[in-house]
């Protein structure tokens, strides 16, 4: 019912006050919302880690998925010789981070590495609720903090996998894919649209399990988006049309597992396992 201020008696200056309380309450709901940033976490962790093996599962498979804005970037490492470790390395040089896993990294000045032995599943959980209970939207990279809106997927270094909700988006290539869409990918209510209006070349591959230290996620749906990104969906959707459906159940190209080896790092293993075959060859003729 809308108020008439033909005469301004007490019940219409109550109708005035009422609406613009209204307006003001629809302003503020705005403006928080405007404001609002993405929580955002760094997580390096490590195949063949045993603390990672009960941490993992809980993180990405539990708790990311009961979140509604929250971003985690994972680093997963199959070796310490391998690039994600080398970016740890750097983590912790610029920001002091520690160079443990399982890691997880909010801000320069707040990290999480490992969980008491007697920790549940449920603890776990809820250290992960508290950890980020009071995030100011920020991630963390080597150069600095950057809000998930303003970083730009494509920049960030090597092969991550980024989890929103009951959605992941692996880095597999150097495809450069507009970074706003992606993000679009992980948060958009109606994903079968935005897949529908994408301007790259889309096809569905396996999907495979994402790897964890001492097991795997499951996933029903993949889409690989320009071969530069595969998107992964705990649910399936409706594929539209501009996606080339799978044939054979094969995947193509390097999968979500593939991380090119640091040509210096294997150099440097080959000369220290050649010195080590040395002293024992040695050794040995020398008896």
């Amino acid at each position: 019912m809308l108020c008439s201020f033909n005469k301004f008696n007490k019940k219409q200056w109550f109708c005035m006050k009422k609406m613009l309380l209204i307006v003001l309450i629809a302003f503020l709901f705005i403006a928080s919302s405007a404001s609002a940033e993405t929580v955002c976490g760094v997580y390096f962790t490590k195949i063949g880690c045993p603390v990672c093996a009960k941490v993992d599962p809980v993180i990405l498979d539990q708790w990311i998925p009961s979140q509604s804005d929250t971003v985690i970037i994972e680093y997963v490492m199959n070796s310490w010789f391998d690039p994600h470790a080398i970016l740890m390395g750097e983590y912790n040089l610029a920001h002091g981070t520690g160079s443990s896993v399982p890691l997880m990294i909010k801000n320069a000045n707040e990290t999480w590495a490992g969980i008491p032995a007697f920790y549940t599943n449920d603890d776990i959980f809820k250290h992960a609720e508290e950890f980020f209970e009071d995030d100011q939207g920020k991630c963390l990279l080597v150069e600095g903090e950057i809000s998930f809106e303003e970083l730009n997927l494509n920049n960030l270094p090597e092969k991550p996998k980024i989890w929103a909700g009951k959605r992941l988006l692996v880095k597999t290539g150097d495809a450069q894919i507009e970074s706003d869409f992606l993000k679009e990918l992980l948060f958009t209510e109606n994903l079968t649209s935005t897949i529908a209006n994408a301007l790259y070349e889309l096809k569905e591959i396996k999907a495979e399990p994402t790897p964890y230290s001492g097991g795997s996620i499951p996933f029903e749906q993949a889409i690989d988006i320009g071969s530069g990104w595969i998107l992964k969906l705990k649910e399936k959707i409706e594929l539209p049309e501009n996606v080339e459906k799978m044939e054979n159940n094969g995947n193509e190209g390097k999968g979500e597992n593939y991380i090119e080896a640091n040509p210096l790092v294997l150099s440097i293993g080959i000369i220290i396992a050649g010195l080590i075959a040395l002293i024992i060859f040695i050794k040995v003729k020398s008896k």
